[in-house]
C-alpha cells in the first residue's frame, strides 16, 4: 500500500507543480536572471550549517542549494558565518521550535531576519522551505489525528503566506520547495504510520501550491517528493545501495560525522542519513541534471 500512496503523491504533485509553472506568463526561456546572491530559509533539508552543523552525514560536502549556487559561481555559506544560509534543522514555519533543544527560529523568523539586514534586488534568488517539522511535531503531539491535519494545513497556508511576503518585500526569483514524503522515510515506516505520513505529506504540499498558483511570475516550484519518491522507488536507476535505512548511528543526523556510520557501509550510496534526512550525496542528486525531474534543470529552464 505504501507505493500506491507514493504513486498518487508524485502524479498530483507533478499536477500541481505543472500549474504553477504554467502560470508565469511567458513561454520564453531568454533569461533576466544574472544572480548575484542565493539567499535560503526553512529547515534541515536547506541547513548549510547555521548551528555548527547540518542535517545529514557531516563530511564537509556541499548540500543541494550549495551544489545549484556552485553552477553560478555563487556560494552559500551560514549566517551565523557572515553568509545568507538562515533555514535551519528543526524550524517549524510559524510556530516556535520548543521540542528539539535547538530553539530552531521558524521560518517566519528566520525572514524577519533577512528583511532586517538586507533589501532584496532582482539579482537575489530567495529559496524558502518548510513544513516537516511540523508535521513530525503535529504527529508527536496529537497522532493521527483531525488535530493534527488541522496543525498540517495551518502550516501550509502559513509557508504561503511567508512567500507572498518575500515577494511583497521586493523579491522578483523565489523558489518554494515543500515537504518531501516522509512516508518513504524510516521516522514513518519505524512508527507503522507510512500511508498517513504520506498523505501528511502530499496535503501539505497541495495546500502550499493552491495558496501560490497565481505567483508564477514569481515563484518557481521545486518537488523533492517527485524527485526522491522516484530514488526511493527506482534505487537501481540511482547510485543507491540502500534506500530504506539510516547509515549514521548516532541519535539524529546532527551530530553524525564519518565516523560515526554503519560499519562497512559506503554512506554515498545510502538514501538516508537518519530517520529523516538523506545523505550528502542523495541531496546533491536533486540538484545533479543527469537525473529526472532534477531542481537545476527546473531552475536554468525557468530563469
Amino acid at each position: 500500500m505504501p507505493s500506491l500512496w507514493i504513486r498518487r503523491a508524485a502524479g498530483g504533485l507533478l499536477v500541481a507543480a505543472t500549474a504553477l509553472l504554467a502560470s508565469c506568463g511567458s513561454g520564453s526561456v531568454v533569461s533576466d536572471l544574472h544572480p548575484e546572491r542565493f539567499i535560503s530559509v526553512g529547515d534541515g533539508f536547506a541547513d548549510v550549517g547555521q548551528n555548527g552543523h547540518r542535517y545529514t552525514v557531516n563530511d564537509g560536502t556541499p548540500n543541494w542549494l550549495q551544489q545549484l549556487a556552485g553552477y553560478y559561481n555563487l556560494t552559500l555559506t551560514a549566517a551565523t558565518a557572515g553568509g545568507f544560509g538562515y533555514a535551519q534543522g528543526n524550524a517549524r514555519v510559524a510556530l516556535a521550535d520548543t521540542t528539539s533543544g535547538t530553539n530552531a527560529p521558524s521560518v517566519t523568523a528566520q525572514i524577519d531576519a533577512v528583511l532586517a539586514r538586507t533589501a532584496l534586488g532582482k539579482n537575489d534568488v530567495v529559496f524558502i522551505n518548510g513544513g516537516m517539522s511540523d508535521i513530525v511535531d503535529a504527529v508527536a503531539a496529537t497522532g493521527i489525528s483531525a488535530a493534527t491535519d488541522t496543525a498540517i494545513d495551518t502550516a501550509a497556508r502559513a509557508l504561503a503566506d511567508q512567500v507572498r511576503r518575500v515577494v511583497a518585500a521586493g523579491a522578483t526569483h523565489v523558489v518554494v520547495s515543500g515537504v518531501y514524503n516522509l512516508g518513504i522515510t524510516p521516522w514513518a515506516r519505524n512508527r507503522n504510520i507510512a500511508n498517513d505520513a504520506t498523505r501528511m505529506s502530499v496535503a501539505f504540499n497541495d495546500r502550499l501550491l493552491t495558496q501560490i498558483v497565481d505567483m508564477g511570475a514569481t515563484v518557481l516550484y521545486f518537488d523533492p517528493a517527485l524527485f526522491f519518491n522516484l530514488v526511493y522507488n527506482k534505487p537501481q536507476n540511482y547510485p543507491v545501495d540502500n534506500g530504506n535505512d539510516p547509515v549514521c548511528t548516532t541519535p539524529d543526523a546532527s551530530t553524525c560525522t564519518t565516523g560515526t556510520l554503519v560499519a562497512g557501509a559506503d554512506y554515498n550510496r545510502w538514501l538516508f542519513a537518519d530517520s529523516l534526512y538523506f545523505t550528502p550525496a542523495m541531496l546533491r542528486l536533486f540538484t545533479n541534471e543527469g537525473y529526472l525531474e532534477n531542481a537545476y534543470t527546473r531552475f536554468k529552464q525557468r530563469w
